[in-house]
């Protein structure tokens, strides 16, 4: 997969916002307690230094599919490269892995049980994410007798295409199309999120989109839509 394909959804969504219209009131008298207390400042990411959700055969096995999904090419550095793993792992290991937003309990009326299981999966996001990396893995093994990792470019590509369309359903239908769904989504998030989260090292996502981040106010700018403003990219960790 080419990467203007993986970022051709998100290339329209940012055409699209630069159409937009903006306006704003100016907000005044902020009491002055409300100030930024030190404790409060949120805490980047740092390469490497969260807990370890995907290892091994695991996380080779996902480092090569993120990077056939965002490849290092002639437009920027890979998925890997630009700190998408330390993005998941640092997503998968809090509240996003444990899928605090989401009800996992079972149905409370067995008449309604049917209808709820279709609803809900009673497993969390980190474990959904190591049962389909496995599933993956054993792919790779039966069709080629090696790890995804050790596939070349085109092997790999073809068995993610057959999971993308759904000829690979490894728990019912639907369910290859949706688990890759779910990996596109993720290193789009990886590539894309403020550094603060771990992803876009360097601000590489940004700069391919130009996207000038976290900036205070831009009202300077409302006037200029879909002109390319010159602007470094701001992230939101904080600089002392």
């Amino acid at each position: 997969m080419r990467r203007r394909d993986a970022l051709r959804s998100l290339g329209a969504l940012v055409a699209a916002a630069g159409l937009t219209k903006v306006s704003a009131t100016e907000l005044k008298a902020v009491p002055h307690e409300t100030g930024l207390n030190p404790e409060m400042l949120p805490v980047p990411v740092m390469a490497g230094g969260q807990d370890k959700v995907f290892t091994g055969t695991t996380r080779a096995t996902l480092s090569a599919i993120y990077d056939r999904l965002i490849p290092h090419d002639e437009l920027g550095p890979s998925a890997t490269e630009a700190g998408c793993m330390d993005f998941i792992e640092s997503q998968m290991a809090g509240p996003y892995g444990d899928s605090k937003d989401v009800y996992l309990e079972q149905p409370l009326q067995d008449d309604e049980s049917e209808l709820m299981a279709l609803a809900i999966d009673l497993r969390n996001r980190r474990d959904y994410y190591l049962a389909g990396l496995a599933f993956v893995e054993e792919q790779a093994k039966q069709r080629h007798g090696a790890s995804f990792a050790d596939l070349d470019g085109e092997q790999m590509d073809r068995l993610l295409n057959d999971l993308e369309v759904g000829r690979l359903e490894w728990e019912g239908k639907g369910s290859g199309s949706r688990f890759f769904e779910m990996l596109l989504q993720n290193v789009r998030e990886g590539y894309f999120a403020d550094p603060l989260y771990g992803g876009n090292r360097d601000m590489v996502g940004w700069k391919l989109v130009g996207f000038p981040g976290a900036r205070y106010d831009y009202r300077p700018y409302i006037h200029r839509n879909g002109q390319n403003l010159g602007l470094e990219p701001i992230s939101l960790i904080p600089v002392s």
